[in-house]
């Protein structure tokens, strides 16, 4: 994809599926569900604030969107890298492997990150290499848009080159701005008792992580960058405001059938359930008015339910009610859940 203007963007996202069922021997004692709790989460009007939630605990953690820049897997032999696309966040590959070239902005192929967290759509890609020695990296120079600020403005463009040490698999990324300024090298940790761990270009690696550990949280509220399509079909990126699965031990599913207050338990074994990060995303509100000119308000969609099989195998029923607080002021979704 060219980007010549950043609201013409043509980019097409092969969107991948991810469902799968819970081991066997994971067996569930069903419980008497549980009673009908309200949940309000607090990401402001201008949507800076990024929430971590669980059915068990509540509110798990909270933070700046803007507190990093990128997250690395941390399963065994996996060093994908994700932008993050809260801010809008772009990379581009330039088929460079000397750091030290410089490099132009314009032109370029740009990509973000597809919104159901299927790796095909992961815009940086496969940066390393496996054989009999171990892993390393392919070398090649990545172009990154920063994205936007909280404002709206240009966070700018840097150059990274992810490296892992050949002896201790550690992970680095040399980074400097487009024509080779403000070189430095920051370490990037991998906790394997998280989903990520995450990056910033400003800071370094946060201390404590931005993310919980994957087994304390099930749902993260957040904006991130999807693909969207305008009246007569043009897919153009957007940011939206929205609900992110923790997509390797959560599951969920969209019901706009059957009444919140009638779905069972044995209702929700009926259906199909999916890892895809975005199967909850941002559309359980209804927008209102018109986006071109943000004279917009929105609307929960009440009559939708999601179903939900959070990390210890058990469900969950949840559904929208408001996306404003008692002031009036958006940024505030707010939902009920049930345990079945």
């Amino acid at each position: 994809m060219i980007r010549l203007k950043r609201n013409n963007f043509v980019l097409i996202i092969t969107s991948l599926l991810l469902t799968s069922c819970f081991r066997e021997d994971e067996v569930v004692v069903p419980q008497k569900p549980g009673d009908v709790e309200t949940v309000v989460i607090e990401m402001l009007p201008d949507y800076t604030i990024q929430t971590w939630f669980s059915f068990e605990h509540g509110i798990v953690s909270s933070g700046n969107r803007d507190s990093w820049d990128l997250a690395i897997e941390t399963q065994e032999g996996n060093y994908t890298l994700w932008l993050n696309t809260s801010l809008f966040m772009y990379a581009a590959h330039t088929g460079v492997a000397d750091f030290s070239v410089p490099l132009q902005t314009a032109g370029m192929e740009w990509k973000f990150d597809a919104s159901d967290g299927s790796e095909t759509g992961n815009a940086i890609g496969k940066w390393w290499t496996a054989d009999g020695s171990g892993f390393r990296e392919n070398g090649e120079v990545i172009l990154i848009d920063r994205g936007i600020d909280g404002e709206g403005m240009p966070r700018g463009y840097l150059k990274i080159q992810p490296r892992i040490d050949p002896q201790s698999g550690a992970v680095s990324i040399r980074i400097a701005r487009p024509d080779g300024a403000d070189e430095r090298v920051l370490d990037f940790p991998r906790d394997p008792a998280r989903r990520f761990s995450t990056l910033s270009f400003d800071n370094g690696a946060p201390d404590p992580q931005t993310e919980p550990p994957a087994g304390r949280w099930d749902l993260l509220f957040t904006t991130y960058t999807t693909l969207l399509f305008t009246n007569t079909g043009e897919p153009y990126p957007y940011l939206v405001n929205g609900v992110l699965l923790n997509d390797t031990l959560v599951m969920a599913a969209l019901d706009t059938l059957k009444p919140f207050a009638e779905i069972d338990r044995d209702y929700a074994e009926t259906l199909w359930l999916s890892h895809q990060r975005d199967i909850i995303g941002y559309e359980w509100k209804q927008i209102n008015g018109d986006v071109t000119s943000g004279d917009i308000t929105y609307t929960a969609q009440s009559d939708w339910t999601y179903l939900v099989r959070n990390r210890e195998g058990l469900f969950y029923k949840m559904r929208f009610i408001d996306f404003y607080n008692n002031q009036g002021k958006k940024g505030y979704p707010t939902f009920e859940f049930q345990r079945l």
